[in-house]
């Protein structure tokens, strides 16, 4: 298997994502994962915690995320990967450039994400700055 470019609706779903409510677009249960940890979240959790982590971008001095590149993973007809990198300008330094993979099945015409994957521990990365 190998990535290839977003097609029209993964592209689309994405956009969803990026401008809209992202909560929405995932399971009912999720696994949340970085280099740290792997936890089961629901959509409320994730609300709950954004604020938080909105919080601690601030206090680094990180700005708005923005995609910058994608590609994906057709697994089968239902299961496919998307690995996604996000920018964010940071002040008084270089930016922040994080990667991240979902995995998404086809539901009903559209996408749920059933696990999101942060390649950075944002802990660590915005300690850094």
């Amino acid at each position: 298997m190998t990535w290839t470019p977003l097609e029209p609706d993964v592209s689309a779903f994405l956009d969803a994502y990026d401008t809209g409510d992202a909560p929405a677009l995932f399971a009912d249960t999720f696994l949340a994962l970085d280099p740290a940890r792997a936890v089961a979240v629901t959509p409320a959790q994730l609300t709950a915690a954004l604020p938080a982590r909105r919080a601690m971008f601030d206090r680094a001095g990180v700005g708005a995320l923005s995609r910058t590149d994608a590609r994906q993973q057709r697994l089968d007809d239902h299961y496919l990967l998307v690995n996604a990198d996000w920018s964010a300008p940071r002040a008084g330094t270089d930016p922040l450039h994080l990667t991240s993979t979902l995995l998404l099945r086809r539901d009903n015409g559209g996408f749920q994400i059933l696990m999101y994957l942060n390649h950075t521990d944002l802990t660590t990365a915005l300690a850094a700055g």
